[in-house]
């Protein structure tokens, strides 16, 4: 595999397998999960990753929180069903000098000597092309499709993509925009829309029917950590989820339990119910949501609460665990997105429409949050709707 480890997940994420490829990256990846506190997003990301592979055909290159690059397949058991998934990595896909300075030292308050140390260590992190990056998916996938059925992947890959017909793409993500804002209202009715094609194509098989609202709650426990919610309480959330799943025996539990579930991702978004600056904060991201479009700036919104900035990041950034800009440049992101998928609009007119200042740095900037360009996702997402 390159030299790349790799790592076999069990259904809940947790690591069952690590290759001896790990021994020499380990203390890079000790300090760097330390200093930028992404271990537990990390995890998430992989087990998120692992059912998307699952979605999109058995293969998946994804950025972690940590901003190394890792890619994912899944092992199916003979029902379709993802019984553990498999990561390789990690690796760079940029310069390594370009990655410590705007992934890692920009992130975080470093002294000089745990900088001096991930400089040196950084090294341990194998540099791959994206042109290798996805020869070597493709041999994740080759591997993980035989592992288990010995077939070709020519003969496993339509398995892997027609287990689940799926409901509209936009659909989804509707859902996961809705989580991320704690729209709690829009959540609700987009899900009615995908519980009655659920209802439709899965209510014949309980155990696809299980395996697709699982991969559903991933994206949703993703979704919400994007908008905010505090990452301890969603894991929580979601491991006693994906436990307590496989005791239902009706279609109708289900459906109830997936319910509740979109319920609690919603709710824990911006939760602010616990601390004394609730008003203020809400304030804050109902102007970000409502001007996101022009050119705000942190001295505009933090005029606007008659609060100084300094103070209005100090506070935002510890209900929310994110910056006034980077909520900023989230929600430019997502809206971003829905532009997208409409394809009278063209792209060039789509910057200007969400706050960008130009073509060139909002490309960098979705690509950067979404793994992807703003062409390549127009087309993938064009395509699957």
């Amino acid at each position: 595999m390159s030299g790349l480890g790799i790592m076999i997940l069990d259904v809940s994420g947790q690591t069952v397998f690590k290759s001896t490829v790990y021994t020499e990256v380990t203390p890079f990846l000790e300090t760097l999960y330390a200093k930028l506190e992404c271990e537990e997003s990390c995890r998430v990301a992989f087990l998120f990753a692992c059912y998307q592979a699952r979605r999109f055909g058995g293969k998946y290159v994804f950025f972690a929180p940590s901003g190394l690059a890792y890619c994912a397949a899944p092992l199916l058991d003979s029902n379709g069903k993802m019984s553990t998934g498999v990561i390789a990595g990690p690796f760079l896909m940029v310069e390594y000098d370009d990655y410590m300075e705007y992934e890692v030292l920009n992130r975080a308050n470093f002294t000089t000597q745990e900088a001096k140390t991930l400089w040196d260590s950084v090294v341990t992190v194998p540099f791959v092309s994206p042109k290798i990056a996805n020869a070597v998916c493709e041999h994740l996938c080759y591997v993980t499709a035989n592992y288990f059925s010995g077939a070709g992947l020519a003969d496993s890959a339509p398995a892997q993509t027609d287990v689940f017909p799926a409901y509209p793409i936009e659909k989804e993500d509707e859902l996961l925009s809705a989580i991320s804002k704690g729209d709690i209202h829009t959540a609700n009715t987009v899900l009615e829309d995908i519980i009655k094609q659920i209802m439709l194509h899965y209510s014949g098989n309980i155990e696809v029917l299980r395996s697709r609202v699982v991969e559903l709650t991933v994206l949703l426990s993703r979704a919400a950590l994007k908008g905010g919610a505090d990452i301890n309480a969603i894991l929580g959330l979601n491991y006693d989820y994906l436990r307590e799943i496989d005791s239902f025996s009706s279609v109708e539990d289900i459906i109830l339990w997936l319910q509740t579930v979109t319920r609690q991702f919603t709710k824990s978004v911006f939760d602010f119910s616990g601390t004394r600056h609730m008003d203020i904060i809400h304030k804050a991201v109902d102007y970000i949501k409502r001007n996101y479009a022009t050119k705000l700036t942190l001295k505009e919104i933090s005029d606007h609460l008659f609060i100084s900035h300094q103070y209005l990041c100090r506070i935002f950034k510890e209900a929310t665990g994110q910056t006034p800009g980077g909520y900023i440049t989230y929600v430019r992101v997502e809206e971003s997105k829905k532009l997208l998928r409409n394809s009278e609009i063209k792209i060039i007119e789509i910057p200007a429409m969400v706050g960008f200042e130009n073509q060139s740095y909002f490309t960098k900037i979705f690509k950067k949050e979404t793994g992807y360009t703003p062409g390549r996702y127009r087309r993938e997402n064009l395509g699957s709707s």
